[in-house]
């Protein structure tokens, strides 16, 4: 017998798919912020069950079409359409270069450590990259890159949190999510849309 659970538009997750330069990117949100945003061939995948549902703008079911349990499923809760709709919007200026932060509330849900990784790739500026052995040392052991490397790849919203930022200790593009060539083409649009003016750090296959 399949178990099923009453729908509770508190705690319910719902997503929203774009395309981009990149490749097809899925965001996921909650009531309050946004929880997810991957690539289409992201890796690890994220679990089904965390994407929660569809959001109808997604696109029209055709009228000849039975109707699917999706299709009958409650409407997104107007503040997690708006988030999805938002993200939506500030990824496509984003990619345009028009966009260098974005002003989303972020939920991300991980271990302590994973916290403290995060939140220093959030302060990575726009067209800058830090190495892994940077951000070991901003957190107080220089020999904790590897941890570093898994924490980041582990990111649950890429592109917004920027672990395409991070990169080896001599420049060199290496382990991302959706792969080296969506990291390289990442860093590339953010190299054409910099500011003039300001220091950049390029990493040294830019060089």
């Amino acid at each position: 017998m399949t178990e099923t659970h009453p729908f509770d538009p508190t705690t319910e997750r719902w997503h929203h798919e774009i395309p981009s330069p990149v490749g097809p990117l899925l965001i996921v949100a909650g009531t309050e912020a946004i929880v997810g945003l991957y690539h289409e061939e992201h890796s690890p995948a994220p679990d089904r069950a965390s994407l929660g549902r569809r959001l109808e703008e997604d696109g029209p079911r055709r009228r000849d079409a039975p109707p699917t349990p999706e299709a009958r499923a409650p409407a997104a809760p107007s503040r997690t359409a708006e988030l999805l709709l938002q993200a939506d919007r500030e990824l496509g200026e984003y990619f345009a270069g028009s966009r260098h932060t974005f002003h989303l509330p972020i939920e991300l849900q991980g271990t302590v450590f994973q916290q403290q990784v995060w939140a220093a790739v959030s302060a990575i500026p726009y067209a800058q990259t830090r190495s892994y052995r940077d951000i070991a040392t901003l957190l107080g052991n220089p020999r904790m890159g590897r941890a570093i490397g898994a924490a980041v790849r582990s990111n649950p919203v890429s592109v917004i949190v920027p672990g395409h930022r991070v990169v080896g200790s001599t420049g060199a593009v290496v382990g991302y999510a959706a792969g080296t060539a969506t990291k390289t083409a990442l860093l590339e649009l953010e190299l054409a849309h910099r500011a003039p003016s300001g220091p950049v750090s390029v990493p040294d296959a830019y060089r």
